[in-house]
């Protein structure tokens, strides 16, 4: 196997895997279930869980996600498991009762509040995915596909730095109260980090049913530490559907359909672009991301968030972004995992906090997404809050121009948002002032960063590799079965 680049000059007759996430371990997993057999679903299943154990900080039992599969010969589906708003009328809450407050988080470069405390939480979705996906598509049991984040989350696993950075921009969260801190407080870097709270919750969760989570005693544990009823829990369900599809220069673009706003976004930024072919590339970019900025198709997204991408021997994609939002503080210590945000997110809260229509879904930037040509398939995603829209659409559309995939990911980007410009480090002085001339509200940064971004991507076809975003210390891995 190879990190984290091409599989060149092996042998055509020994199919070739790709994975590629946001942790060493994350990826592992998902090669040592490939290596069992198991197929991309259940390969991206492994990889979820160990997220759990690896990315806990950005990826959570307490949250959500969307995945799209595309299988050999059949129309790419989105499986959406993110949650609707809760069903007490937020007219009937006293404001000055709830647990509900902000905090700042230190992105270096940028700052951003967000909203935490136990009535910051919408019902977590991401078991109730574990539950669907495996159900339409694994070919393992349940069992099988949790041992490696089991054995994770039981022995340990060594912090890196990105873990370690996403520590201290959430210190105030991880800081909220001992049991936050007692769980995350000792993130550092080259630290031995063990949950066995967590590895024995991930263990019963793999040998029990939907059930068990959403109408037991983790749903009444949840309760009566949130806003949520009963009702929430009893109405929680995975829709699976078609993805969105856009036809560009040659290459099928499938991205994730509402409840997700992001493949709308993206797919409506391809098109615009598409339209202004007589613009230098990057003023292209600049006014498709500005023309879709004021039609409001944008402003809802999910921060805390990671992004896994599988393709198996037999070319089947799976690609699958998760998210706990921050965090809202609040963890079940006798289980291990913190309870997402998502009520306390502005971006996904557009009207107003608790200002929401009962049972509606909640929209996320959230876009895993697929591009599929003649002589490649490829999965790709990313976190970064609502840089997803920006970075995603900046990635894709310099495949459709005709850049590699791992050269449209290294690429400096922007981002574009209230009529200011985040410029990435990289652009060179022609292609800056070109930019800042469109946009003078901007910002250069020093260097680049996970600000924009970390998209972890897979290709099969005519050279098969996972390739992990260097922004944010991912692994790509490719190997042959």
């Amino acid at each position: 196997m190879i990190y984290n680049d091409v599989l060149h000059n092996f042998d055509p007759n020994m199919p070739a895997y790709a994975i590629a996430s946001g942790h060493t371990e994350t990826s592992h997993a998902a090669e040592f279930i490939l290596k069992q057999g198991g197929n991309a679903y259940d390969a991206i299943l492994a990889a979820m869980m160990m997220s759990f154990v690896a990315e806990p900080l950005l990826s959570s039992p307490g949250g959500g996600g969307f995945m799209l599969a595309a299988q050999i010969g059949k129309k790419p589906q989105a499986f959406n498991f993110f949650p609707n708003t809760p069903e007490v009328n937020p007219a009937e809450l006293d404001r000055h009762d709830l647990d509900f407050f902000p905090i700042h988080g230190d992105f270096g470069d940028r700052h951003q509040e967000f909203h935490i405390g136990k009535d910051a939480a919408a019902v977590p979705t991401a078991v109730a995915g574990i539950y669907a996906i495996h159900q339409h598509l694994a070919s393992l049991s349940l069992p099988a596909l949790a041992q490696p984040a089991i054995w994770a989350a039981q022995h340990g696993i060594r912090v890196n730095r990105q873990q370690a950075f996403v520590a201290k921009i959430l210190q105030p969260i991880i800081a909220n109260n001992p049991t936050a801190n007692h769980f995350f407080g000792n993130m550092k870097t080259g630290h031995v980090w063990k949950n066995k709270p967590l590895s024995r919750f991930i263990d019963k969760m793999s040998k029990q049913d939907h059930c068990w989570f959403y109408q037991g005693e983790l749903a009444e544990i949840i309760h009566n530490n949130s806003l949520l009823r009963a009702s929430d829990f009893h109405g929680v369900k995975v829709t699976v559907s078609d993805a969105l599809h856009l036809n560009l220069n040659g290459h099928d673009i499938y991205s994730a359909p509402a409840p997700s706003s992001g493949g709308e976004v993206i797919l409506q930024q391809l098109k615009n672009r598409n339209l202004n072919a007589n613009q230098s590339p990057h003023t292209e970019r600049l006014s498709a991301m500005q023309y879709v900025n004021q039609q409001r198709l944008s402003g809802v997204v999910s921060r805390g968030t990671s992004h896994i991408s599988v393709v198996d021997s037999a070319g089947n994609l799976a690609s699958m972004t998760l998210s706990n939002g921050e965090g809202n503080g609040v963890v079940l210590s006798e289980h291990g995992f913190m309870l997402n945000n998502f009520l306390g997110e502005e971006d996904l809260n557009p009207d107003g906090f608790f200002a929401w229509k009962q049972g509606d879904p909640l929209r996320s930037m959230m876009a895993p997404s697929l591009i599929i040509n003649d002589q490649n398939r490829m999965a790709l995603g990313t976190g970064g809050s609502n840089r997803i829209k920006t970075t995603l659409f900046q990635v894709i559309d310099r495949i459709c121009q005709g850049q590699d995939l791992k050269s449209a990911i290294n690429a400096p980007r922007f981002h574009f948002e209230k009529g200011h410009l985040d410029i990435e480090h990289g652009f060179n002085s022609k292609q800056i002032e070109a930019l800042t001339t469109s946009c003078p509200n901007h910002l250069l940064f020093e260097q680049p960063s996970l600000y924009f971004g970390g998209v972890n991507a897979v290709q099969s076809g005519e050279n098969t590799f996972g390739y992990a975003d260097f922004r944010r210390h991912g692994c790509g891995i490719t190997g042959v079965s």
